[in-house]
């Protein structure tokens, strides 16, 4: 019997010098939407935002990737523009007429952001995409923006304004 006390005194001196760490489970993060825009599911199988605009021709998705993740794959990026050149050195490499201008940073609501303009052709016409990186304190995001050429003035302001709102 006193093997028995002594053993649950053991176990509940144990558990009862526990240290405990609250952890978070999935990731908030807010992004300014236009108007114009509804959300969307279909436009890509990993953005946690998506938003689209059949009347102006206007789409948006938006990719979040940690930090600790990143790394725990070996890929450490040491600000948006290195993110952003890995990841669109192979982005519709194949895509005709794909031509990327040059790499533009700035900062917005606190966070580092790296920009590049994208333009392709494919058999139903010819397309321009804002790709924008933001870099938070342990999040990198991805926001593509894109619409037909013919669209680019229209849009460009308002791709720019969505893409720089991230806000964790």
């Amino acid at each position: 019997m006193k093997k028995i006390l002594l053993s649950i005194f053991v176990v509940l001196g144990f558990t009862a010098n526990a240290q405990f760490t609250s952890k978070t489970g999935g990731h908030c993060f807010t992004m300014n939407v236009a108007d114009y825009m509804v959300k969307a599911y279909d436009l890509n199988d990993v953005a946690l935002l998506q938003y689209q605009s059949a009347i102006k021709d206007a789409y948006l998705v938006v990719i979040e990737d940690a930090k600790d993740h990143l790394e725990s794959l070996g890929m450490k990026f040491n600000n948006p523009t290195d993110f952003l050149n890995s990841f669109t050195e192979d982005y519709m490499k194949d895509a005709k007429g794909r031509k990327l201008g040059s790499v533009t940073t700035s900062e917005a609501n606190g966070n580092k952001h790296a920009q590049i303009e994208l333009t392709w052709k494919d058999k139903e016409g010819d397309y321009y995409m804002l790709i924008t990186a933001t870099e938070t304190n342990g999040h990198f995001y991805k926001s593509l923006c894109w619409t037909a050429l013919k669209n680019k003035e229209s849009l460009k302001s308002d791709f720019d304004t969505m893409a720089k709102s991230i806000k964790d």
